[in-house]
């Protein structure tokens, strides 16, 4: 079995890939725009006391908002559709991957 934690997984959601990916895989044309939309002139602020800042966000998902699981999977889908052999399995959650295989060998377990 191999572990994978992406590190920073949700904050390094890259949008075009995601509209790109939301694309090749035929997403319905409103639910495209919909998403579209949503990444569209978004901001980060932080207030504290009397300091403020506030920049132009280009990439990331919230945690825990609605969309954040789903826009993460997204880019993650074409490696979870990857053909594997029977005894290989890869499972995703949020930002953690699992890939487990079995063999009797080494050499088995690494086809």
């Amino acid at each position: 079995m191999i572990g994978l934690d992406v590190k920073g997984a949700f904050n390094a959601a890259w949008w075009p890939s995601i509209l790109c990916n939301l694309r090749d895989l035929r997403c319905p044309r409103n639910l495209y725009n919909l998403t579209r939309s949503y990444f569209c002139d978004r901001v980060a602020m932080f207030h504290a006391n009397t300091f403020s800042v506030e920049r132009k966000a280009t990439i990331g998902c919230t945690q825990g908002s609605c969309c954040g699981l789903l826009f993460w999977n997204v880019p993650h889908n074409a490696l979870l559709n990857l053909e594997f052999s029977s005894h290989t399995k890869i499972i995703a959650f949020a930002d953690d991957l699992a890939v487990l295989t079995q063999g009797k060998t080494l050499s088995e377990a690494e086809v």
